[in-house]
């Protein structure tokens, strides 16, 4: 029925961490007219829906990654994230359990069984690859695991608070 899926191991950080300290240092918010053209005409040609309501940038490295965020007509979260010269890092959509394929599901179930997601992010990246971000706040303590999807291939990318 599905094919023949092989489970890796990538990375386990172990990491205790608030949702607000990941958040808050790699977001700078800034004005819409702050926005390269390139950076914009990219965005709205991968989410052409979705009204832009939040800008921000991240530093990494030597790169800069502005991040348009907005609401889409299902009243998802979608944030296209573009680098400086236009080109597409990763579209970050909110998900429901629901939308997460049963080979995820499974996956997750496998790798994090304790793990009872209150957040879900599919983020598509442009080489064909879908990383599922799963997140679950226990005592103000973050949770995070993310699964890779790249065509048969499924593995953990990181696991954190665990």
């Amino acid at each position: 029925m599905y094919p023949r899926l092989r489970f890796t191991l990538i990375t386990i950080t172990l990491t205790a961490i608030t949702h607000a300290a990941v958040h808050a240092q790699d977001n700078i918010e800034i004005n819409s007219k702050d926005i390269p053209i390139l950076v914009y005409k990219t965005a709205q040609k991968y989410a052409p829906d979705v009204p832009f309501m939040r800008y921000a940038y991240e530093d990494e490295g030597i790169h800069r990654i502005y991040e348009l965020s907005g609401t889409d007509a299902e009243g998802k979260q979608i944030e296209v994230d573009v680098m400086a010269d236009g080109t597409l890092q990763e579209i970050e959509i909110e998900t429901s359990w629901d939308d997460v394929p049963v080979y995820i599901q499974i996956e997750l179930n496998l790798k994090a069984p304790e793990m009872k997601p209150d957040f879900i992010e599919r983020s598509i990246r442009p080489d064909g690859s879908t990383v599922y971000e799963f997140e679950q706040t226990i005592n103000g303590q973050l949770i995070e695991v993310e699964i890779i999807n790249k065509g048969n291939d499924i593995k953990m990318l990181s696991k954190s608070g665990i």
